[in-house]
């Protein structure tokens, strides 16, 4: 669960802050971080791990991804941002550190952006 959690949250953020250019700058400064606490070890398998641990600590602490915690109206479409009628959440930290997540992941599978 708590990697479909880190997923979720990462794929919604990183489509978030890719119309955005402090944001998309938060997300590269979070993969260079990542990157260097990581080292050569990179792979999928890798990234996942910690994606999984770093959301266990994260829901924890208290956390809860923002485009989670807003309810939705009622003609709300769906969760996530770009639905009509709904403005996209703010990203926090935990949730631009997972959209750097899943933009390595993207890019060990070789499907850069």
């Amino acid at each position: 669960m708590s990697l479909w959690l880190a997923g979720e949250a990462g794929q919604v953020s990183l489509a978030a802050s890719a119309g955005a250019y402090g944001a998309r700058a938060a997300v590269d400064q979070h993969a260079a971080e990542i990157r260097d606490a990581l080292g050569e070890r990179l792979g999928v398998d890798v990234l996942l791990g910690y994606a999984q641990g770093f959301v266990e600590a994260a829901v924890a602490r208290g956390w809860w991804p923002p485009h989670r915690r807003t309810a939705p109206g009622p003609d709300h479409a769906g969760p996530g941002p770009g639905m009509a009628g709904c403005e996209p959440p703010r990203l926090d930290w935990e949730s631009l550190r997972l959209a750097a997540v899943c933009r390595l992941v993207l890019e060990a599978r070789g499907l850069g952006l």
